[in-house]
């Protein structure tokens, strides 16, 4: 079940990357502290990324029955019990178990918001992560050497199959200089080292007074960095963080002057719609020449049997799991989670009715061989729809510089004197 969960991790998110990576400790117990907002992929994301099998603190719930409770141990959680759930005295329990695993090394992974949503801030932490980590700290006497990490979990379209995650580590916090104080103020020292570990959360965490004003500063911070690489997601993150900063500060001293820099950005992302243009830097580049995109073409039709076969195999389970998914949860922060699993469910179960049934109808020794078809196939099917959403794109802009020039050039005009204006803002507000 680790191998199952963590191989459909890397597939639904084949890119990962950290910022930060030289701060995670290989060889001694470590504290995550991360902000929370794809639910249970989160921690499974975490271990995937850093390589570190860290238990993580799940409500106990997830292991009220036999199901749950074998995914649960599978990767090492520790359940929590909340008022509404069962008897919170058990508590103490899990917070001994998580004593123990860092005694012995190991690392946890805890969400201090204590649930998982899609806010544009962080809510108010719970204390139960500076409690554990002094608790561990100080049951071994300041010798543990434990450290608590904060990590900013950055999803660049989280519900989305195949997109990109980032992983912004923080400045450590070290734990047993807080003992002397811990021991003479246990209450106050656990609440400091909360607020110690929010601001540490906030300095690796994009956040903003709503989703509208998050989503427009990321936009703009795409659209007018020239000399940060659009696929380099840490690079993005820091001017997003950037530009939120600014505006914060200059929404103070000049609101009307971001009012207009912010009535420019959203005429602009009205044109791109209108026009099909995601990505508005590939109108600027240098033109990609006929030949390859007649190529790329070439090779959409060589492989669309194969793809056909996968879709053919696969499309029922596949749109099945995305359906149930928005029946069963409409909230954000748990759809991909929802959306993982039971595809996986669901696909799983449905190669395996066709292999019984080849094996009916064509004798058993045909089973296992329609198993693997279906398996290699429907992968090709998923890659195939990618590259026939990048060629279309690419076909697209080649066919706006080709002939409709002058929409093209009014486009990167408009985008240069946005970026000029974000430039002079951020340098005023500096």
């Amino acid at each position: 079940m680790r191998w199952l969960g963590e191989a459909l991790v890397r597939l639904y998110y084949p890119e990962r990357f950290i910022d930060g990576a030289e701060r995670i400790p290989r060889d001694k117990p470590v504290v995550f502290v991360l902000n929370h907002p794809n639910g249970l992929l989160d921690p499974l994301v975490l271990r995937v990324a850093t390589g570190r099998p860290a238990h993580f603190l799940a409500k106990s719930a997830l292991f009220a029955n036999p199901l749950g409770r074998l995914a649960m141990r599978a990767f090492g959680s520790i359940p929590v019990y909340r008022a509404h759930e069962g008897d919170t005295s058990r508590n103490e329990e899990s917070f001994a178990r998580c004593r123990a695993e860092l005694a012995r090394g190991e690392a946890l992974a805890l969400f201090p918001e204590g649930t998982s949503h899609s806010d544009p801030q962080l809510r108010p932490l719970k204390t139960g992560a500076a409690r554990i980590a002094l608790s561990a700290e100080a049951e071994a006497g300041g010798r543990l050497g434990l450290e608590i990490l904060p990590v900013g979990l950055y999803y660049e379209r989280k519900s989305l199959f195949r997109s990109r995650v980032l992983l912004v580590v923080g400045e450590r916090i070290d734990v047993a200089p807080l003992l002397e104080r811990y021991r003479t103020d246990e209450r106050a020292t656990v609440d400091a080292l909360t607020d110690d570990i929010r601001g540490r959360l906030d300095d690796v965490v994009l956040q903003a007074e709503s989703r509208e004003l998050l989503e427009g500063v990321a936009r703009v911070a795409r659209w007018t960095a020239a000399d940060v690489d659009p696929g380099d997601l840490a690079a993005r993150h820091r001017r997003v963080r950037e530009l939120l900063g600014a505006y914060g500060r200059m929404r103070e001293s000049d609101p009307g002057r971001v009012e207009s820099i912010a009535a420019a950005a959203r005429a602009y992302a009205r044109s791109l719609r209108h026009l099909g243009v995601r990505n508005p830097w590939a109108l600027e580049m240098e033109a990609i020449a006929p030949g390859r995109v007649v190529g790329a073409i070439a090779r959409l039709a060589v492989g669309l049997p194969l793809a056909a076969i996968g879709a053919v195999m696969g499309w029922i389970p596949y749109r099945l799991a995305g359906v149930v998914a928005r029946r069963v949860t409409r909230d954000e922060d748990t759809l991909g989670t929802v959306k993982l699993l039971g595809g996986a469910l669901f696909i799983f179960v449905w190669w395996t009715a066709q292999a019984v049934a080849a094996g009916f109808l064509f004798g058993p020794v045909w089973a296992l061989p329609t198993f693997g078809i279906a398996l290699g196939t429907g992968y090709f099917a998923l890659r195939f729809e990618e590259l026939v959403g990048d060629t279309a794109e690419a076909v697209r802009y080649l066919w706006l510089r080709a002939f409709r020039h002058d929409t093209a050039r009014r486009l990167a005009e408009r985008r240069r004197a946005l970026a000029d204006a974000v430039a002079h803002a951020l340098r005023e507000a500096a």
